[in-house]
């Protein structure tokens, strides 16, 4: 058996610590990173109406939401309607639907607003309605309003406008 010289011993012993070195490098690639923290924005929706260009009203709706999710807004009623079948419902109201995610200092939002009233306000078995609606992708600047998307009513001087703000809170 050969006897390892101080030249041999400190050779071998920088190949095990660069082993060691390596094997180390590997296990740590392969523990689990720990998770980034999710951002909550609390997104608040305004539905401005004008009509002959004052405005006559707004809805509010608020949500909170964490990046990268989705969220639905309902408000109204089921009105019923007579058909020559009988009676059917149908949904009048708004309805909001939210997609956001984080991306280089603003956010991306995917939304669709409906909105569905009464064209007059006299009851009949077959009242009229109209339908307002708009799907949009934009981005926007945390805590700054912005006006997504505008539509004029075709049938009346009514004009609505959805204004979203979207503030970090975590």
């Amino acid at each position: 058996m050969r006897k390892l010289t101080g030249k041999s011993l400190i050779a071998v012993s920088v190949l095990a610590l660069a082993v060691a070195a390596v094997a180390g490098a590997q296990e740590a690639e392969k523990a689990p990173k720990p998770p980034k923290p999710v951002s909550v924005y609390r997104v608040d929706f305004a539905i401005h109406e004008s009509e002959n260009s004052q405005r006559v009203n707004t809805r509010s709706y608020t949500q909170l939401m964490e990046e990268d999710s989705f969220s639905r807004v309902r408000a109204g009623a089921r009105v019923p309607i007579t058909t020559g079948q009988g009676m059917q419902y149908m949904d009048v109201g708004v309805r909001l639907d939210c997609k956001l995610a984080e991306r280089e200092g603003s956010l991306q939002m995917e939304l669709t607003l409906e909105i569905t009233s009464f064209a007059r306000e006299e009851a009949q078995a077959n009242p009229l309605l109209r339908n307002i609606g708009s799907e949009v992708r934009t981005a926007v600047l945390p805590g700054k309003p912005t006006v997504v998307t505008s539509i004029d009513d075709t049938a009346s001087k009514r004009r609505y406008e959805l204004e979203v703000t979207a503030t970090k809170i975590k």
